[in-house]
């Protein structure tokens, strides 16, 4: 790291952060700079990701592929994330990219799919005559698109258009493949192969596996994983070794998150987090009405905060009905549906607690949720909430139906953003 310095430096940082983001960089494109950054300054950033996240950077002359793991995947629930059948039609499709010429249509790999499916008793039947079954075939493709592994020669409008009446069982679909890309797009610290289940897939370490102590390095890299891919790291979540040497290492992590990232690491009482808006891929809050009610709904929970309490507290299901209701009243006027429903406590709820979970903001809890501390870095520091003027609607100034500042706070699943409020008390 210490040779992180000038221009050499500023292009590591880049390369860092992008990775971070999009793990696979194509030269074709907009990534094309940042490929030729990589492939200059590949031996140190070999080491740093290495060193710091133990992660295995693939630096080819196309390509640059991190083979990312999450430390804690699954932490944080995303409306975006596929099911779990698109999930496994992703991983069919996978294998059956295997044997495909450079170009495919969509007709084909259902074929494909379907007979792979109907030979293996533990898998389940893929039906192309399910609409349904269309469905998710084509969000598992889209999957594979964004990650480079499938490319249309079409334009964009068409091939989704074509996908959509594949979906409606009228048309079909016309793909590149990149097999390169298709070997290296599952990444997980176990061979598929000598799995003995789904579940020891996510194993990173022997120690973890053979139920023995993390070594210094290892314990580092967790953290470092934690910290570079949830919104906030709570001290409470961490398991006891990982709190030990947090206590022990904290000035250590967050000056090479500062020198690796170009960012700044907010520490507090409860928790660390990376308070970057450049850093943000997902916006919070966004000009949508679901992002706004999300916004509406933090604002009141956080004011549910006892003002002698500084940890993370409990919101019954009740109460949160009552506040959610609240919400619905203030915005029905403008805002007469959320995604094509009519906007009441129960669609508020519905739409809104899956935002504020994404963020680390609340938690799924059997009484309720559980309200964390960094929610608090939403709340309307006027105290005024949301409120009507004419046909506008207004969340702390900002007008739904403004086009969102350039420089509007904004928050991933690899940052907090830059929020009204302090976020996580000291």
């Amino acid at each position: 790291m210490k040779g992180w310095t000038g221009q050499e430096g500023h292009e590591c940082r880049e390369v860092v952060r992008a990775l971070l983001r999009t793990p696979v960089l194509r030269r074709e494109g907009r990534h094309r700079r940042l490929v030729d950054q990589a492939r200059r300054h590949e031996e140190q950033l070999r080491i740093w990701f290495d060193r710091q996240l133990g992660w295995p950077l693939v630096v080819e002359r196309d390509v640059i592929r991190l083979l990312k793991i999450p430390e804690d995947p699954g932490r944080i629930p995303d409306p975006a994330v596929p099911s779990s059948r698109q999930c496994a039609l992703y991983c069919l499709l996978l294998a059956v990219l295997a044997d495909c010429d450079r170009q495919t249509v969509i007709s084909e790999l259902a074929e494909r799919v379907t007979a792979l499916t109907t030979a293996h008793r533990g898998l389940r039947r893929f039906d192309a005559t399910s609409t349904r079954e269309r469905r998710d075939l084509v969000a598992a493709l889209r999957l594979l698109a964004a990650g480079g592994v499938l490319r249309s020669p079409r334009d964009a409008g068409v091939t989704a258009d074509s996908e959509q009446a594949y979906v409606a069982g009228l048309g079909n679909a016309i793909y590149d493949v990149d097999h390169r890309l298709a070997t290296a797009a599952v990444v997980c610290p176990v061979p598929p192969s000598q799995a003995h289940g789904p579940e020891t897939l996510l194993r990173v370490t022997e120690g973890e596996i053979g139920g023995g102590t993390r070594t210094d390095t290892e314990l580092r890299q967790a953290l470092m994983r934690r910290l570079v891919d949830d919104p906030v790291v709570y001290l409470e979540d961490l398991p006891p070794d990982q709190r030990e040497y947090l206590s022990v290492h904290r000035e250590e992590l967050t000056a090479e998150l500062v020198l690796g990232l170009d960012t700044r690491v907010e520490v507090r009482a409860q928790g660390l987090a990376i308070v970057d808006s450049r850093f943000s891929d997902i916006e919070f809050p966004a000009a949508s009405a679901v992002s706004m009610a999300a916004l509406a709904l933090a604002d009141l929970l956080a004011g549910e905060a006892d003002p002698a309490q500084t940890d993370s507290f409990v919101v019954e299901h009740d109460r949160l009905f009552e506040l959610a209701s609240l919400v619905a009243k203030r915005i029905c006027r403008v805002v007469p549906n959320l995604e094509r429903k009519p906007v009441d406590g129960s669609v508020v709820l519905k739409h809104s607690v899956p935002v504020l979970m994404q963020f680390g903001l609340v938690d799924p809890h059997e009484d309720g949720i559980l309200v964390r501390p960094a929610l608090a870095r939403y709340r309307d520091p006027s105290g005024r909430g949301v409120r009507v003027t004419g046909q506008a609607l207004l969340l702390f100034g900002q007008d739904l139906d403004a086009s969102p500042r350039q420089d509007k706070p904004q928050a991933r699943p690899t940052s907090i953003s830059e929020g009204r409020a302090d976020g996580i008390v000291d």
